[in-house]
């Protein structure tokens, strides 16, 4: 009874979710695809509205489980920090990417494997939209699959990246890689509804990237079969723990969209 209870709450969540992008119509998910969609999630921690953004970004990884990985970048006025505040969430990378793809005119808002999709103006979107331009954007063909291999050294706190990538068909777009480290579960102050939350849990939250904001170029080659291997390293700072940390790697376009193709994740331990 209790297995039929967690089931029958999943699918009315699921249910809501998508009838906020009815436009969309269905979901037509492939069952068992490896295609990971990435979702970046602006926001701030004096943003009242933003805790509603991360409740909903908690129900999406939970049904979409590994096809889905998120990311939660502070920028703008709503994320300067508190004075009694113990973090600075907000990164130089971080307001350089919502430059690039908004900016925001609202929070929370997100973008979706960074896709102006053909109905929208802009790669950012409201938290209505999210749900349906994720089961979309996962139905979506794989082109380049990716695996990670961290390697971290807990004396110098060196931490190295290697990412191997697997074309499955030819791209002809230029490509990048980005690479970011986030860290889950930092305990700090955040405004909600209720009003400030001193030991508020914060998720996902983008701490830095071992590339440019914008990526670094591909140069490997980009035809079907054809395979490469990228290491990134950094060392990580003393307040960030490393026990909670996690680095996200996605494969891009850059000079027509910045449109995402694949992304991974993988914790340091």
């Amino acid at each position: 009874m209790r297995y039929f209870k967690v089931f029958f709450w999943v699918s009315i969540t699921y249910t809501l979710l998508m009838t906020s992008c009815s436009e969309l119509g269905p979901s037509v998910n492939p069952e068992g695809t490896n295609r990971v969609v990435l979702v970046e999630e602006f926001t701030g921690v004096q943003c009242v509205n933003c805790p509603e953004g991360s409740e909903q970004i908690e129900l999406l990884l939970g049904i979409h489980g590994d096809n889905l990985i998120a990311v939660s970048i502070h920028s703008g006025f709503f994320a300067n920090p508190y004075m009694d505040s113990q973090y600075d969430f907000r990164t130089d990378e971080g307001a350089a990417i919502e430059n690039l793809l908004g900016p925001a005119i609202g929070y929370p808002i997100a973008t979706i494997n960074r896709r102006v999709f053909p109905s929208e103006g802009e790669a950012l979107l409201n938290r209505s939209k999210w749900a349906g331009y994720i089961d979309q954007e996962k139905a979506e063909p794989l082109m380049v699959d990716i695996s990670l291999e961290n390697d971290y050294d807990s004396s110098t706190r060196e931490l190295s990246v290697t990412a191997d990538f697997s074309f499955l068909e030819t791209v002809s777009d230029e490509l990048r890689i980005s690479v970011m480290v986030t860290e889950n579960n930092i305990v700090d102050p955040q405004l909600t509804p209720e009003g400030k939350n001193e030991n508020y849990t914060h998720k996902h939250v983008l701490r830095g990237m071992m590339t440019n904001f914008d990526g670094n170029d591909y140069t490997g080659n980009r035809t079907q079969g054809a395979t490469g291997s990228e290491t990134y390293s950094m060392i990580l700072p003393a307040e960030w723990n490393e026990n909670n940390c996690s680095a996200v790697v996605f494969i891009h376009t850059y000079l027509n969209g910045w449109n995402v193709l694949q992304a991974a994740e993988s914790k340091i331990f």
